[in-house]
């Protein structure tokens, strides 16, 4: 169980309360070569989440708009996000093909001069829920979104998220064109820190993501709205963590803390949904397609 719980913290910040000390736990057994490929998709996750669910209409007002929404997403893991090639010591006997990463399950194992040596499992997910919040306003036909939870601290944690997006309907200044066009510019960042009682639990993960795209929708009746869009993105995490040779087999790399860059697999995706608006109360669906499939529902106030 602790070991879900570890990652939800991370995930579900608003969960922040739970116990996180499993986190520092399997982050400060790999060494900085390795725990790049044990984290990578989760960096690639936190560019599918923060970079989903930002639109469901590309019309935007000429006049003062407002409109607030709660967004659900449920994100598959596909199974080459699940495993890594690690990079074992040098005197480890047989080579090791490959090893859990944060979202996998079977770990890898070598033998060595100092014994038998497992790599830490991850924690064997098909699939990650989750949901956020926005607000957004919009005049002359631009829109300025916002998503912010403040860098707060519950006990040993500090936990934050802060995001804004800016949007141009750039149809409306073509007449005439049967579709609403919009482009859309995007970063958010999402910043997690545990500093506990131990020093080898120390993790400090500060993920930041931005994006660009372009999307296009159509109003039938009234109160259906079709949409879809492309959008080019990028996700990078720094991680700040403490390595421990608990067994002394990389005694040139001693125990300190490392800073380590993760680059997420995040490059394009592809947005297809549609939304019903009854007055100022919006349902919206869609799916996006990219490294990571993911499927969102939004329930939005427009006013």
């Amino acid at each position: 169980m602790r070991k879900y719980l570890s990652l939800s913290v991370i995930l579900f910040y608003f969960f922040s309360t739970f116990s996180i000390a499993q986190v520092g736990v399997k982050l400060n057994s790999f060494t900085p070569e390795e725990v790049g490929g044990y984290l990578k998709p989760l960096s690639t996750w936190f560019g599918t989440y923060l970079n989903s669910g930002t639109y469901y209409n590309a019309d935007v007002d000429n006049i003062f708009g407002f409109k607030f929404s709660l967004i659900g997403l449920w994100t598959i893991i596909p199974e080459d996000q699940k495993s890594f090639k690690p990079n074992p010591p040098t005197n480890a006997i047989g080579e090791i093909e490959q090893t859990a990463t944060v979202f996998g399950n079977h770990s890898g194992y070598f033998l060595s001069s100092q014994g038998f040596y497992t790599y830490p499992a991850g924690l064997s997910l098909k699939a990650v829920p989750l949901g956020i919040y926005q607000a957004s306003a919009s005049l002359f036909n631009t829109e300025l979104m916002v998503r912010l939870f403040p860098r707060s601290s519950f006990g040993d944690v500090k936990i934050g998220i802060f995001g804004f997006g800016l949007k141009h309907e750039i149809s409306s200044h073509i007449p005439l064109l049967p579709l609403d066009i919009s482009v859309q510019f995007l970063y958010n960042n999402f910043y997690f820190e545990y500093v506990g009682k131990k020093t080898e639990n120390y993790t400090v993960i500060n993920s930041n993501n931005i994006a660009f795209n372009v999307h296009a929708s159509k109003t039938l009746a009234g109160i259906f709205i079709a949409y879809g869009g492309l959008q080019f993105e990028s996700s990078s995490t720094d991680l700040k963590y403490y390595f421990e040779d608990q067994h002394g087999l990389y005694p040139q790399r001693g125990n300190r803390i490392y800073n380590v860059e993760i680059d997420g697999d995040n490059h394009f995706r592809f947005t297809v949904g549609a939304a019903l608006k009854l007055g100022f109360f919006v349902i919206n669906a869609d799916v996006n397609l990219t490294k990571l499939t993911t499927f969102t529902t939004g329930l939005s106030f427009d006013f």
